[in-house]
């Protein structure tokens, strides 16, 4: 990002508004659009625990919803306090949040829900859910004007949805785990938003016991509270806030609401029990209680099951032989390597609780999720900190439950189709090496979720094009004695990467040996290459600081010296593809292998010299002496004759 006020090239935040507005729970900042300064456009930032849906992003297109505020670009940039985060750029709400006063059922009709229905159809052309319709992500003008449907793509889907306006199936999963759901949802949260404003918005409807009162009486009347809305939409709220979500009107029936009231649902309030069954906190009338109780106490849940006590009470209390007959049959559908297995106990609840009530999520030791919000549960739960979830998922794609459960679905048609999907999970997880594991499954379910490398110093990388200038710009504060790759940094190239990287990338280990040292350099110079060309001076230091090319490999001294310079200077001049040409030079390892072989011949070559020498020493100082023997014995017959010479002469 080399220009910290500019997000996604065009747009910036507005220096005159520097104060952070909210927006459905949000933080958000009035914007500008440098290529139309009047438009008024606001920047959402999205949240690390709460990773924007960007599958849905690029489903919507560009083309814009009606009566709903739809993504324009993206990208990251600092707020005015300089924090750096992820901006989604759209247009700027027509007016403050709905209040619940002035409102009549005629107003209700004409100006939430045929603004709302014919949003939720546009977005049902589109394959796309809201889910994150409630008071205050809605938005209109004024008295008199419709309301607009706020941010639905920055957050997983309904993550920041209190139960009041949730289905009881999905208010129950963990946070980031609900999943993108269907229309159906989204009608039964306009249906309990209409509902608000028509009561005056009740306080009793953020009490945290709204999800347990609406298992016990379903959710009408644990909305109303004993004083439901007089007229014809009451009627139409019935349909709208219908437990099963098969009975609830579509968008399109809702566009023409005389219709749609006078559609009959033909339903009985939940059977009841002539006692309870206790459990710690909680007393239990109905099935849909039960399921919930076990799914929140395992524990207690297990024992219960095992005991018998669930068996007598839906025989006995409840009067329901039949369920009690399906619970028996699911838990002896055991298998013997199953029973065996620590896992079974769980298993055995997730089947028990599925009978109990259809339209639950699936629920593993007290993780309860439907398997399209793996995704957002494992970030959130990443991001918050909680290992024993992180565990709990983790165990879940592994032994393939997330299968197992989604075909037993008959209410959720899309979820067995999913199938494929859950398998490729599982690869992910049971990839070895840095780049398998819990974190690339959390990369490749959530394709801008921002990498969590502490390397990166608090720069916000969702893009993998993004990687190299924030390293870049951490290089100066960083240990450049060890490599800029740890495992979240490996996951997140795994997960962004295409083919051919990724045949780069998975040669990166432990860093233990040459090959996987220099794979290190190899990856980041094809990054280079393909998306970042721009200099990266600092990274290109920090790679060749921290040990990833061995010049002790090279044999000739004056090789290494010429290498080092040239490493030296492009790394100065932040060429990293530069940089692995030189470490991987064959021309100059040719010729430093040819000079090896080379000098080695001649140190052989005098070596056998020297050994002939040593092993034939005898021989040339016996020849040597007697040599020098003769030459001594001549010297001095010689010496004699000539002395006689000379006396013979006179001399």
């Amino acid at each position: 990002m080399d220009d910290p006020a500019t997000i996604a090239a065009h747009y910036a935040l507005d220096p005159a508004h520097p104060t952070p507005l909210s927006i459905g729970g949000l933080r958000a900042f009035a914007a500008l659009d440098r290529r139309e300064p009047a438009r008024r456009l606001i920047a959402v930032a999205t949240r690390a625990d709460q990773p924007l849906r960007a599958r849905m992003v690029t489903r919507l297109g560009p083309h814009p919803v009606p009566h709903a505020l739809t993504p324009l670009d993206q990208g990251p940039g600092r707020d005015p306090a300089g924090q750096e985060s992820w901006f989604m750029l759209c247009a700027a709400p027509p007016g403050p949040p709905l209040v619940a006063s002035g409102w009549t059922e005629a107003l209700a009709v004409r100006h939430l829900l045929l603004p709302a229905a014919a949003a939720l159809e546009a977005l049902a052309q589109r394959g796309v859910t809201h889910r994150a319709i409630r008071p205050d992500n809605m938005f209109r003008a004024g008295p008199g004007e419709p309301a607009m449907l706020g941010p639905f793509w920055a957050t997983p889907p309904a993550s920041l949805q209190p139960a009041a306006f949730e289905p009881p199936y999905s208010a129950m999963c963990v946070a980031g785990g609900r999943g993108d759901g269907t229309v159906a949802d989204d009608v039964y949260a306009l249906g309990a938003v209409i509902l608000w404003c028509l009561l005056g918005g009740p306080a009793a409807w953020a009490e945290p016991g709204m999800q347990a009162r609406k298992l016990e009486l379903d959710s009408l009347p644990a909305l109303c509270g004993g004083v439901g809305p007089s007229g014809g939409l009451f009627e139409l709220l019935r349909l709208m806030l219908a437990e099963d979500p098969d009975h609830r009107p579509t968008p399109s029936l809702l566009l023409a609401p005389d219709q749609a009231r006078a559609r009959r649902l033909a339903t009985r309030p939940p059977r009841r029990a002539q006692r309870p069954l206790d459990m710690p906190g909680q007393i239990i009338w109905t099935p849909r209680q039960l399921a919930y109780a076990l799914a929140t106490q395992p524990e207690r849940g297990v024992a219960i099951i095992r005991d018998g006590t669930v068996d007598r009470w839906l025989r006995r209390m409840l009067g329901d032989g039949e369920l009690a007959v399906h619970v028996e049959e699911t838990t002896e559908t055991e298998d013997e390597s199953e029973k065996a297995a620590p896992r079974r106990d769980a298993v055995m609840l997730m089947r028990v609780v599925w009978v109990l009530d259809p339209l639950a999520p699936l629920v593993w030791r007290g993780v309860a999720l439907f398997p399209d919000g793996l995704g957002g549960a494992l970030a959130a739960a990443q991001a918050m900190g909680h290992a024993a979830t992180v565990a709990s998922l983790e165990e879940l794609v592994s032994n393939d439950m997330l299968v197992h459960w989604s075909s037993l679905q008959t209410k959720r048609p899309d979820l067995p189709a999913m199938r494929q999907d859950m398998i490729d999970w599982r690869g992910w997880l049971n990839l070895r090496g840095p780049m398998g594991g819990i974190r690339r499954l959390a990369y490749g379910l959530n394709p801008l979720l921002p990498c969590a490398s502490p390397l990166l110093a608090g720069r916000v990388v969702a893009r993998l094009a993004d990687l190299l200038p924030a390293l870049d710009a951490a290089a100066a504060r960083a240990d450049r004695k060890r490599p800029p790759v740890d495992p979240h940094i490996a996951a997140f190239v795994g997960a962004r990467a295409d083919t051919a990287l990724l045949a780069d990338a998975a040669r990166i280990g432990g860093f233990t040996s040459a090959p996987e040292r220099l794979a290190v350099l190899q990856l980041f110079a094809r990054l280079q290459a393909r998306l970042h060309p721009a200099p990266l001076p600092g990274l290109a230091g920090w790679l060749l600081e921290c040990g990833l090319i061995e010049l002790d490999q090279w044999r000739g001294l004056e090789t290494r010296r010429m290498l080092k310079a040239r490493l030296a200077e492009e790394a100065a001049a932040g060429n990293i593809t530069a940089m692995f040409r030189v470490a991987q030079d064959e021309a100059a390892w040719q010729r430093d292998r040819e000079g090896a072989e080379a000098a080695a011949a001649r140190a052989a070559a005098i070596a056998h010299e020297l050994t002939l020498l040593a092993a034939h020493a005898p021989q040339r100082q016996a020849a040597a002496e007697d040599l020098g023997y003769a030459i001594a014995g001549g010297a001095g017959l010689l010496a004699l004759l000539g002395a006689g010479v000379a006396l013979g002469m006179g001399v």
